[in-house]
């Protein structure tokens, strides 16, 4: 975690307050490391809907393939549930890119507070996001998210907040500041992660129901028994790594609520011991579950 981020001045006026003596920082860029490592790191659950979804259909195939339903065959059904995967796969891209905006935000506030520290040496340091943008026509395109143009569009205000950063922001500021944006950066990380729950969870039906037809007609396929065990263990370490992320996301969620709160006040106390402690807690539990997740995948 490295050095106390201790700033030091007589006087400082912000528009929240005045504030005097010796400020820590410590517990800011606690949760600024620990924000970034989350937003960073779950990379195989941006892309879980589109990839379980094209696995639903190819189970449903070998189910077709058995008789169970002779409307049509299963090539051209197949064919069809694949096609009814496409727009997850821009759901994807803009789960990913919602993320992105969190951890350019946890950049941010990181830098602020080592400008804090370091005053002249960063005076003139440009940030460069990585957030480019979500699709705002993904509402149109993927059901589940209809009801979320509202916070698609306030994401996207992410974009000319940080083509307008500067480092010389408190922060205190920061936090206070983006909250709009943060609130529904986590409304569609919430419904995202709801999204691909829905795809494990019909993933799950359509395993179940292969492994009861092969055991009902007493199939010797060495192959499809095989597939079923295979598809099953993927259901299982995507189930758990999905439950990982929402941990995390939870988590974040939690925190952020905790160092907006105290970052309203004119004195936000960051000193505060048991903030301190609570954020430290914070990022060991993130850094715990970045691990986790790790070895999931």
């Amino acid at each position: 975690m490295g050095l106390n981020k201790y700033v030091c001045t007589s006087v400082i006026t912000l528009a929240f307050g005045l504030l005097s003596g010796c400020v820590n920082y410590q517990a800011v860029d606690d949760f600024g490391t620990a924000t970034g490592q989350f937003a960073g790191s779950y990379d195989p659950v941006f892309t879980g809907s589109y990839d379980t979804c094209l696995s639903t259909a190819e189970i449903k195939n070998i189910i077709m393939e058995l008789g169970q339903t002779p409307a049509s065959s299963p090539m051209t059904q197949y064919s069809s549930d694949k096609e009814k995967c496409a727009p997850y796969k821009s759901e994807a891209e803009a789960f990913n890119q919602t993320s992105l905006a969190l951890l350019d935000f946890s950049r941010a506030l990181n830098l602020v507070v080592k400008r804090s520290e370091l005053k002249g040496a960063f005076e003139n340091v440009q940030f460069v996001p990585q957030f480019s943008g979500v699709d705002e026509n993904i509402t149109d395109t993927v059901p589940e998210l209809q009801g979320h143009k509202q916070d698609v569009i306030t994401v996207n205000k992410w974009k000319d907040y940080f083509a307008s950063f500067y480092v010389q922001k408190s922060p205190q500021e920061v936090i206070v500041e983006n909250e709009p944006r943060l609130e529904a950066t986590f409304a569609l990380l919430d419904e995202f992660a709801a999204i691909y729950q829905v795809q494990l969870d019909n993933y799950g039906r359509n395993i179940k129901l292969l492994d009861t037809l092969l055991k009902d007609s007493e199939s010797r396929d060495i192959l499809k028994r095989s597939f079923v065990m295979d598809k099953t263990k993927a259901l299982d370490k995507r189930q758990a790594m999905l439950d990982n992320y929402k941990q995390a996301l939870e988590a974040v969620k939690e925190s952020y609520k905790n160092i907006y709160q105290r970052s309203e006040l004119s004195d936000p106390h960051y000193n505060d011991p048991i903030f301190q402690e609570d954020m430290k807690e914070f990022l060991i539990m993130i850094q715990n579950l970045v691990q986790q997740s790790k070895i999931i995948s």
